[in-house]
């Protein structure tokens, strides 16, 4: 599930781990879909990621690398 706030996106997604950590990242790996094109792309990720039990809460800027 993704929500665009201020520019950014915040998501939550679930894990298969039991923990807590937080991660302050700037060019995270993710996949990303679109109505504007067909299929998945690799794009960045910038911002920070918060890892629960079970659930993964990232907030951030999502941006496709050069």
């Amino acid at each position: 599930m993704t929500t665009f706030f201020w520019g950014r996106a915040l998501t939550l997604n679930l894990r298969n781990g039991f923990g807590f950590d937080i991660e302050a990242c700037d060019s995270r790996p993710i996949w990303i879909t679109s109505t504007e094109f067909e299929g998945t792309k690799a794009a960045c990720f910038d911002g920070i990621v918060l890892l629960a039990p079970f659930l993964i809460l990232t907030f951030g800027i999502i941006y496709e690398a050069d």
